[in-house]
């Protein structure tokens, strides 16, 4: 491995809040802080984009090999299955939740140990990022196994009923996400057990319950007022060309195409700085220290007692 650039750290351990933020404010600080990490890291939205079209092409296998082992070739009678392709497709959509599981983990991965580089004062590259996963890709399979596991279990239970099921899989799957939110930061960055990684990330989520949700919240509205923006700014172009008679199908297609870019640049962004803050909560709620580019009063209001 190259040797990394080091840069000055300033870390803040254990200081008392000055100002009680209020939650849109946070909110926008959580945004600011995080991509002022991020633009010193681009290279980190790499990774959701691989992702994504990893994702894209696993899911497009995965439907091919459902319709032609499953469904024999034939959407005709797709509502009535014999117990054998039942237990088919079962077996089809655990694969399916063990790739996309282990595919999006894997480049969170990467993406977390470059902004902890980051934290620490470090300039990881890209390469960096994806070699520290490949080391840690054991655990990310375990991690994914287990994930993939429940996600089947939570899938049975819905389909047994239409409902009841529904609703019982709906409130352990949000338990799931809740529980194992920190679970991957503790598995590549406190180098856990995958067992461990559990115990850990429940721990840190008690300190972090409540405030931390609500702050991530009002982000991720923020980044749906921008959502809105672009679609309403779209929209209003449509219009105007309709009002003016230009009704040209390359003008459309061009709207469409801004749309979409548009919308694909906002998620990558979107996901990386909620990686990135998830990242620095963790780091204090754990160490008790505030990473190199983020407000003592935003992470320790976030972190109940901080370590």
């Amino acid at each position: 491995m190259p040797p990394q650039e080091t840069i000055p750290v300033q870390s803040v351990t254990q200081v008392q809040p000055v100002v009680k933020l209020g939650k849109f404010k946070a909110s926008r600080m959580i945004v600011s802080e995080s991509w002022n990490v991020l633009k010193q890291d681009k290279e980190m939205m790499i990774f959701p984009i691989l992702s994504s079209i990893a994702t894209l092409l696993v899911l497009l296998a995965f439907l091919g090999g459902f319709f032609f082992l499953v469904l024999s070739g034939s959407w005709s009678g797709a509502e009535e299955y014999t117990r054998e392709e039942e237990i088919m497709g079962y077996a089809i959509g655990f694969a399916y939740y063990l790739i996309t599981f282990f595919i999006l983990n894997f480049f969170q991965a990467g993406m977390m140990l470059i902004a902890n580089a980051r934290f620490n004062g470090q300039n990881m590259s890209f390469g960096d990022g994806i070699r520290g996963a490949v080391r840690n890709s054991f655990k990310i399979f375990q991690f994914a196994l287990i994930s993939s596991t429940v996600g089947l279990i939570l899938q049975i239970i819905s389909n047994k009923s239409k409902i009841v099921g529904k609703i019982v899989a709906a409130i352990f799957g949000a338990a799931w996400q809740i529980l194992t939110y920190f679970s991957l930061p503790s598995l590549i960055i406190g180098e856990k057990g995958v067992k461990e990684s559990f115990k850990d990330s429940a721990s840190v989520i008690r300190k972090t319950w409540g405030e931390s949700i609500i702050v991530n919240f009002g982000a991720g509205l923020i980044f749906m007022i921008l959502f809105l923006v672009g679609f309403l700014v779209a929209l209003g172009v449509v219009v105007a060309a309709f009002s003016l008679s230009i009704q040209s199908t390359f003008v459309f297609v061009l709207i469409g195409v801004f749309l979409f870019l548009y919308i694909v640049i906002l998620t990558i962004v979107s996901s990386t700085l909620s990686l990135i803050f998830k990242l620095a909560l963790y780091k204090f709620a754990t160490t008790g220290t505030i990473p190199s580019g983020f407000s003592p009063e935003l992470i320790q209001q976030a972190v109940k007692g901080g370590n």
